[in-house]
């Protein structure tokens, strides 16, 4: 647990300042250390409980005298995505931010990129909704960045697919459906919540920096349309994948058939003469096995010219 007082413009570790109407101050701890801030802040023993039970769900909660948010960042990983939430109270007086026991890099990066945000939030007139609106930002670069990342595997698997198919590339569509999907809901929460807190019911935000959350908002919702292209960009490459494959085993059975034609003439002659009948004059001939050859040769030679001539080859 530490925290910033911006009112004596002391950080602190292990002491938390005394609540009051003129306090200002920011507080960032895990959520094992919530209990004992429940006297302090006052919050509700349910609130407490949503930050300890990580249930990977967003959400926004107005109470009587703060905000209460859950947002999530998904990180992408080898076999999927791993969710990981962090919790906010936000009121006029005190911004909390709760970080899971484990926080992973996206989390710890946030946490640091606050903190530094410090000396800058201690020069504003509204340092809690300046260090509020750096969690947001945050969260958009996050998810613009991880959104990118995806697009490119996409791109880069779409042209694998157009060159070749193969069954690892089968293997790969499913997860990126699933990826896309997972970005796509969680952004279609967190849009909601950009909205809430564009409505700002209990006044926490001043009037010049709404424009600063109107930003947020459209962001969130534009990077939402953004997880929904790259969803039905992923459910194309498992039509593209298909029709690839198809147009793969037709041409193998075209191949196939290219072989059967060509062979299928002197296996017919051969088969013919390999009856031993008496009454096979050309069986007693002495030019009979060049004969057959030769209309072997000369039907192989007319089937290639035809198939030439219909552009079959």
């Amino acid at each position: 647990m530490k925290g910033f007082d911006f009112v004596s413009e002391k950080s602190f570790d292990t002491h938390i300042p005394t609540l009051t109407d003129k306090s200002r101050f920011l507080l960032m701890c895990n959520a094992g250390e919530l209990n004992d801030l429940l006297d302090v802040f006052g919050w509700d023993n349910d609130t407490v409980d949503e930050c300890t039970n990580l249930d990977e769900k967003v959400r926004f909660t107005n109470y009587e005298d703060f905000d209460f948010i859950s947002i999530i960042y998904a990180e992408l990983g080898v076999k999927g995505i791993v969710q990981r939430e962090v919790n906010l109270f936000f009121s006029n007086n005190y911004l909390t931010l709760v970080l899971p026991e484990t926080p992973g890099a996206s989390l710890t990066k946030l946490a640091e990129k606050l903190w530094s945000a410090i000396p800058v939030a201690a020069g504003r007139p509204f340092p809690l909704a300046y260090l509020y609106y750096v969690i947001f930002d945050n969260l958009t670069s996050y998810y613009s960045d991880s959104l990118e990342v995806l697009e490119n595997k996409i791109e880069a698997l779409t042209d694998s697919i157009e060159m070749t198919v193969n069954k690892e590339q089968l293997l790969e569509i499913m997860p990126m459906r699933k990826k896309a999907y997972t970005y796509k809901k969680l952004l279609r929460a967190l849009s909601y919540v950009g909205d809430q807190v564009l409505i700002d019911e209990h006044n926490f935000l001043d009037s010049s920096q709404h424009r600063y959350f109107r930003d947020v908002d459209t962001r969130l919702a534009k990077l939402h349309d953004f997880a929904d292209s790259l969803y039905v960009m992923s459910n194309d490459l498992l039509n593209l994948y298909d029709s690839k494959f198809n147009a793969q085993v037709n041409e193998s059975v075209r191949k196939l058939t290219m072989i059967t034609l060509f062979f299928g003439p002197p296996t017919v002659i051969a088969g013919i003469y390999g009856m031993n009948f008496i009454n096979m004059p050309e069986l007693k001939w002495n030019f009979g096995y060049p004969m057959s050859l030769l209309i072997m040769f000369a039907t192989g030679i007319v089937i290639y010219g035809f198939l030439k001539l219909k552009k079959w080859l």
